[in-house]
């Protein structure tokens, strides 16, 4: 089967924006660049721009808590005044900074790969499974070590109604607003769907996630939403 599942989780996590660097704010759910580089580290490819043909979707598996927390780190990072020649670092060139960390998250990750390789399809599938990966894996950052678990799909098939409720995010030209919504805590998130070579993030999307609360979404179906056992799950 092309559509796999996994459960995500860690310590901590934090999503930053693609095009930042130090970014204090985190993303509410891993965005595909991120899932891209774990699945690069399970399976050992370090040009993870190469798995850039799947198709993913993310369920909020517990509630999100933020905190943030404050790091030492170097105020001239980029800058020649950094005195690397002689071998030190002045202390006056360091600096304190906050950075926002998802506190114990959790996620279940659909992949849809039907487009992608089939070497890399059957590494992945094989070493999910397993337990095991190439490289140590993480949730965005490298001090936020990643676990993971196989869930094993017992049932999937395309929806084809015109609309249909989701467990997961959806983009927000595709969000239909209702009374519902009105009973849930929602946010935005504008995230990066393809990368290139060098680390080019491009695709930017605007996504509509559930942080929490009783009732689902509401989304237009562009034939990307299937039921994944007792999930509506729609694939970007």
């Amino acid at each position: 089967m092309d559509i796999v599942a996994f459960r995500l989780t860690g310590d901590y996590a934090h999503f930053s924006h693609p095009a930042t660097i130090y970014s204090s704010l985190t993303y509410p759910v891993p965005p595909k660049t991120a899932i891209m580089g774990f699945l690069g580290a399970v399976i050992g490819e370090e040009q993870y721009h190469k798995l850039s043909d799947i198709k993913y979707s993310v369920k909020i598996d517990g509630q999100i808590s933020k905190k943030s927390f404050v790091f030492n780190g170097i105020k001239f990072a980029l800058s020649s005044s950094v005195h690397l020649k002689e071998g030190y670092q002045d202390a006056s060139e360091k600096k304190q900074f906050y950075r926002e960390l998802i506190k114990n998250p959790s996620y279940i990750i659909f992949l849809n790969l039907e487009n992608l390789k089939d070497g890399y399809r059957k590494t992945i599938i094989k070493n999910l499974k397993e337990h095991k990966s190439a490289f140590t894996p993480y949730l965005g950052i490298n001090f936020c070590i990643a676990d993971f678990e196989w869930i094993d799909v017992k049932n999937c098939f395309l929806i084809e109604e015109n609309e249909s409720e989701i467990d997961t995010f959806t983009l927000l030209d595709d969000f239909i607003f209702d009374t519902a919504s009105c009973d849930i805590k929602l946010t935005t998130a504008r995230m990066a769907c393809e990368c290139e070579e060098a680390r080019i993030f491009k695709d930017f999307n605007d996504f509509i996630i559930k942080v929490s609360g009783p009732n689902k979404i509401r989304s237009k179906n562009r034939k990307n939403i299937y039921q994944i056992d007792e999930d509506k799950v729609y694939f970007v």
